[in-house]
């Protein structure tokens, strides 16, 4: 009768949803272990470069490594904010640049670089995490180089949604200082690199002492 096919069938929709329940929380489990043993990896790696550029008597080799050293801890950073939270599929752009941002002028020990942070919050694919930190890493990398003249500067970052796309763009007023050529040429081929990944529009431009770089992605 109806009342016992009406049954039947809500026994069956509570089974399939109970499958699936299954299904992602097996899923989530198993996106959760991936990303952590990629975390140990990348760790792993970044022990050996750290320990090979402390051996390394030559300057140039030194250098070298800590340039790759410093991009594998931008992306380790990457997959250690997926694995702390709860939200495995997404990644916010806003909140790593912020992180980072603070993090390398921490590191710099300079009190007169300021920072200038117009953020919000933009939430992208996980898959698109990785080059989105490089990006990010190489734009605020860059300004913090060429601001470590005495005096320093006010390095800007902003962060937000546009017109269906989102923009990261980093500018500074800092008094810029002679950069290595060879770390210049390999941060903007890692930029322009992570950027066609991703289908980015680069812009860049300059205004007296001051540099611009804007970076348009599509949201999708």
């Amino acid at each position: 009768d109806l009342a016992a096919a009406k049954q039947e069938a809500e026994a069956e929709v509570a089974l399939r949803t109970r499958q699936l329940e299954q299904a992602l929380e097996a899923k989530t489990v198993l996106v959760h272990e991936v990303d952590h043993r990629v975390k140990n990896n990348l760790l792993t790696v970044a022990s050996l470069l750290k320990l090979r550029t402390k051996k390394s008597k030559d300057k140039k080799v030194r250098d070298a490594l800590s340039s790759v050293l410093e991009r594998i801890e931008a992306i380790s950073a990457v997959q250690k904010a997926l694995f702390t939270t709860d939200d495995v599929a997404n990644f916010d752009v806003a909140e790593f640049a912020r992180e980072i941002a603070r993090d390398m002028v921490s590191a710099s020990g300079r009190s007169d670089i300021k920072l200038e942070l117009d953020l919000s919050p933009v939430l992208v694919p996980a898959p698109k995490a990785s080059p989105l930190a490089l990006i990010a890493n190489e734009l605020i990398g860059d300004a913090m180089r060429r601001g470590l003249r005495d005096g320093g500067g006010v390095i800007s970052i902003l962060v937000k949604r546009l017109n269906g796309h989102f923009v990261v763009q980093v500018s500074d007023d800092v008094e810029p200082v002679p950069v290595d050529p060879e770390e210049d040429e390999f941060s903007r081929m890692v930029l322009d690199a992570s950027a066609k990944q991703l289908g980015a529009k680069i812009d860049r431009h300059k205004d007296g002492k001051r540099t611009v770089v804007r970076v348009e992605i599509l949201v999708k």
